[in-house]
């Protein structure tokens, strides 16, 4: 939270933009594939939605690509590209293709778009570094750990915000990135 206030006071361009799935998107991961990211990696996931730049709902089409993102622009690693023609926004990460739903929040600081799917860097599925399952992989996983899996995510959640009286990342989820977004919107109006 503190990297991105920083970057929020901080950015020459103006502000930032987060791309953030819901729930839903992050239920429909494989079982387990949260529980198989280390802490580096998790962060990368977060970081990994956010832009370091405002960009507007109407601006989509005017980006780079591929975009740079909070963990990084590097196209053999972290390839982000989006697609905007009219009002319909796809992005592609290499591993998945998701579609902005809407907006959550949007000034001239923070903009906040629903997305559709959780946007998995490649980097967490190439041969020579993941401990993360490839998707391959993923879909021979065990019974029992696809069972267990949303319950451990759960009771792990518990355990992190018992400890630190606030959820951390290892309890990634929709909600905490539409919570971190709101926020942020907090803070900008503090700051504006």
């Amino acid at each position: 939270m503190n990297n991105i206030n920083s970057q929020l006071i901080t950015a020459k361009s103006g502000g930032i933009t987060i791309l953030a799935p819901d729930d839903s998107a992050f239920s429909n991961l494989k079982a387990g594939f949260l529980n198989s990211l280390n802490e580096g990696q998790k962060i990368e996931l977060v970081q990994f939605h956010i832009l370091p730049e405002f960009v507007s709902s109407s601006n989509f089409d005017s980006l780079s690509n591929p975009v740079q993102t909070v963990a990084g622009k590097d196209p053999a690693r972290l390839p982000l590209n989006v697609n905007a023609l009219g009002n319909s926004v796809n992005i592609s990460t290499g591993v998945v293709n998701a579609t902005v739903l809407g907006v959550v929040y949007s000034d001239n600081k923070l903009g906040i778009y629903h997305v559709d799917k959780v946007l998995l860097p490649l980097d967490f599925f190439l041969t020579n570094k993941a401990p993360a399952l490839a998707p391959t992989a993923l879909a021979k996983a065990p019974k029992a750990a696809k069972d267990n899996s949303s319950e451990e995510d759960q009771e792990e959640a518990k355990q992190d915000q018992n400890k630190s009286g606030a959820v951390s990342l290892v309890s990634i989820r929709g909600t905490m990135l539409l919570s971190l977004g709101m926020a942020l919107v907090a803070l900008a109006t503090m700051w504006s």
